[in-house]
């Protein structure tokens, strides 16, 4: 309306112009209507500017150089038990002391393995049994060196291998080592087989691949009195069955002496990750009864058998420990799950 206004004005003093000339009041109007002129010239281009550049940036982003993809992280080292020290129970009811512990090969459930070759005194005990490692492709010596409370390096056939001794608590001596990449080579001693033999069957091993791609195993010349087992015959062997790694301790614990049936066993194996090997044992009872649970921290499954008479709970720690703790049905799920989370490295 003011523009309006002074547009109207300044029509009537230029008529007046003609006719007379202009006073002070129309110069006045005339400034008036200049400077919002101006102003509005001013706001319509910062207006106009704004505009612009909003139109302009996806134009902009458009011409930007696509960012370099970054690289995928590294996989997450595997974890190394806190300590290689095996797990001791801190809290044992009802007077139960511990009355005997081994160290023992895992075992593997499924088929035999069909390069597995076993031999057996003709007199006396003891077998060993050469064979491909079914699960394992690469050996790493440094990582089960800084694992296990046992084991030893040793040379064999030109590589850096593993040896599980000989020893009271060991049922099962073994020697495991990487023959090339992909394959890994195992001598399992039992029934107090020595360490030497061990070494000196892995020497004379001839060990060849087939154009099945798989690999022929010849074992060299042995001490007299051994023979070889085949599978089938009266008396098999149980080490085409086992495997050097993963290994397992087994505690034993009752109130009485070592004779005595064990009213608790704690079994940790190393090496094992992944889910819960409990759910893949073979012959459960249909009836168990199974719940999740929690011990330290982790998942665990509890399994009671109302049949045998038995209760289990089994977890995994970091570092590809698992721990089952098994007792019998009398002592209880509180008891169990008590002693469970009282068991700790040193």
């Amino acid at each position: 309306m003011n523009d309006l206004r002074d547009r109207l004005h300044e029509l009537a003093d230029g008529y007046a112009h003609t006719t007379s000339p202009p006073g002070p009041a129309a110069a006045r109007r005339r400034g008036r209507w200049r400077r919002r002129r101006t102003v509005g010239g001013l706001v319509g281009a910062g207006l106009l500017v704004t505009a612009s550049s909003v139109g302009l940036l996806p134009a902009l982003k458009g011409l930007q150089t696509a960012r370099p993809v970054a690289p995928t992280p590294a996989p997450a080292p595997v974890q190394l038990p806190r300590s290689t020290a095996w797990f001791q129970a801190t809290y044992l009811p009802g007077g139960l002391r511990l009355v005997s512990q081994s160290e023992q090969s895992a075992i593997r459930y499924g088929p035999f393995s069909r390069v597995a070759q076993s031999f057996r005194l003709v007199k006396g005990d003891g077998e060993f049994t050469v064979s491909v490692h079914p699960d394992l492709q690469r050996l790493d010596v440094a990582r089960e060196l800084r694992t296990y409370p046992t084991v030893r390096v040793v040379p064999i056939r030109g590589h850096q291998g593993l040896l599980f001794p000989r020893r009271p608590d060991n049922h099962d001596s073994g020697l495991i080592w990487e023959e090339r990449p992909g394959l890994v080579m195992q001598v399992l001693g039992s029934q107090g087989v020595a360490d030497q033999l061990l070494l000196d069957v892995a020497a004379g091993l001839r060990i060849v691949d087939t154009p099945a791609a798989k690999v022929a195993i010849t074992v060299g010349p042995r001490p007299p009195g051994w023979i070889r087992v085949g599978q089938g015959t009266r008396w098999p062997t149980m080490g085409e069955n086992l495997m050097v790694l993963p290994r397992s301790h087994q505690q034993a614990f009752n109130q009485g002496r070592g004779g005595t049936t064990a009213k608790l066993v704690v079994t940790e194996t190393r090496g094992q990750y992944g889910p819960l090997r409990s759910s893949d044992k073979p012959n459960r009872i249909p009836v168990t009864r199974r719940e999740a649970v929690t011990v330290h921290g982790y998942p665990a499954l509890l399994d009671h058998d109302p049949v045998n008479h038995f209760l289990e709970v089994t977890w995994h720690e970091p570092g590809g420990i698992e721990l089952v703790v098994h007792a019998e049905e009398e002592l209880g799920r509180r008891q169990l799950l008590a002693i469970a989370e009282g068991l700790q490295q040193p």
